[in-house]
């Protein structure tokens, strides 16, 4: 099982990444480990702004590519109306992943909502 994510930095710039374990992820991301992306080491991550489940990590990959090549305005749409996926990534089979709602920066943190 991977994730794929977004995260919103405190300059209001996105950051999209994918994890097996998204609680460890977060974690190295907001506490600016070393393991975390250089990004978000210099831009501070202050919310989880999206999340969605694959089966493997080359699905996981593929809707990163996808995402990350998104214009701002596709990414912020997608993030505000999942169900668009089709419209927005119509590359990408919308079976292959599972948009998980209700998901926070503060409960991933705390482990509540990141175990299957």
């Amino acid at each position: 099982m991977y994730y794929t994510y977004v995260v919103r930095c405190a300059d209001g710039s996105l950051y999209t990444g994918i994890a097996a374990d998204l609680q460890r992820r977060m974690r190295q991301h907001t506490g600016k480990l070393p393991a975390a992306a250089k990004y978000t080491r210099s831009h501070s991550v202050v919310a989880l702004e999206g999340v969605w489940r694959s089966a493997d990590r080359q699905s996981a990959s593929r809707l990163e590519y996808a995402i990350k090549h998104l214009p701002r305005e596709k990414k912020l749409l997608l993030l505000r109306e999942p169900q668009r996926f089709a419209q927005l990534l119509p590359k990408l089979s919308e079976e292959d992943y599972t948009y998980i709602s209700g998901i926070t920066l503060e409960l991933c943190l705390e482990g509540t909502v990141c175990e299957d």
